[in-house]
């Protein structure tokens, strides 16, 4: 089934039914403690941050145009919000990411019928550590040069009136590539085919990235909607059929 928009938010919300059920408990507690402690870190350290950028930069600016500080304010939330974000979906998931990969396999024997174990394998974990960090890597490295450019636009006069919907539309684009990539590479495709797979799902795609992305800036909730995405993006792999052709490791 190839889903729209409304179809990829519901991958979402099926995600959050599978991490509250019993035996999934285990992988909405550890990391939502390693959630809160990266959080905690990341809002102490920006607030300190974002007063002296803005102390330095009031410094330059002429006493007619003192009126605009509330403009420089606006730029900075957008510029300290999205830093804050991918700062800690890029460390989160970092850390995590053995364990989110264990998570989605789980999910899908659960969804698909097959047996599992029902306590979590811990040399199976530390197994998966290469493998998954590496994709992390390789996620990183294709957001990050992206994330730079609209930095950029953010805070060039005039044309940064389309900041917020370029960031929009790549947040949710980002969304729904760093959580269908788990079951992904547990079907060994390879991360350049997954682009190509979500490209060919664009309102699916869109809509799961799109909620997800909404609900990883809510506080509090941010902290369990990550391994909700995670079985969230096993659904959404179990749902929108890819191709034979699609699952080969080029």
């Amino acid at each position: 089934m190839i889903g729209n928009i409304f179809t990829g938010f519901s991958y979402l919300f099926q995600g959050f039914r599978i991490i509250l059920q019993p035996g999934f408990r285990l992988f909405l507690i550890i990391p939502l403690l390693i959630n809160i402690i990266l959080f905690t870190a990341l809002i102490i350290w920006a607030k300190s941050l974002v007063g002296g950028w803005m102390a330095t930069l009031l410094v330059w600016v002429p006493d007619w145009l003192n009126f605009l500080e509330w403009f420089f304010w606006g730029i900075y939330f957008i510029i300290i919000l999205m830093t804050l974000f991918y700062g800690f979906i890029t460390i989160a998931n970092l850390i995590t990411a053995p364990f989110y990969g264990y998570l989605a396999e789980l999910t899908e024997r659960s969804l698909t019928g097959q047996p599992q174990e029902n306590k979590l394998s811990w040399h199976d974990l530390i197994a998966l550590i290469p493998r998954t960090v590496l994709r992390e890597v390789q996620k990183i490295i294709y957001y990050l040069p992206r994330v730079m450019v609209l930095l950029v636009i953010s805070v060039i006069p005039g044309i940064n009136i389309v900041a917020p919907f370029l960031w929009l539309l790549f947040s949710s684009r980002m969304m729904a590539i760093q959580y269908v990539d788990y079951p992904a590479d547990n079907h060994n495709m390879s991360f350049s085919t997954l682009k190509n797979y979500l490209s060919s799902h664009p309102s699916a795609s869109f809509g799961f990235g799109l909620i997800t992305f909404s609900f990883t800036l809510i506080p509090i909730i941010n902290f369990i909607a990550l391994p909700a995405a995670v079985c969230g993006g096993v659904v959404y792999w179990l749902n929108e059929k890819p191709d034979a052709s699609e699952l080969i490791k080029n």
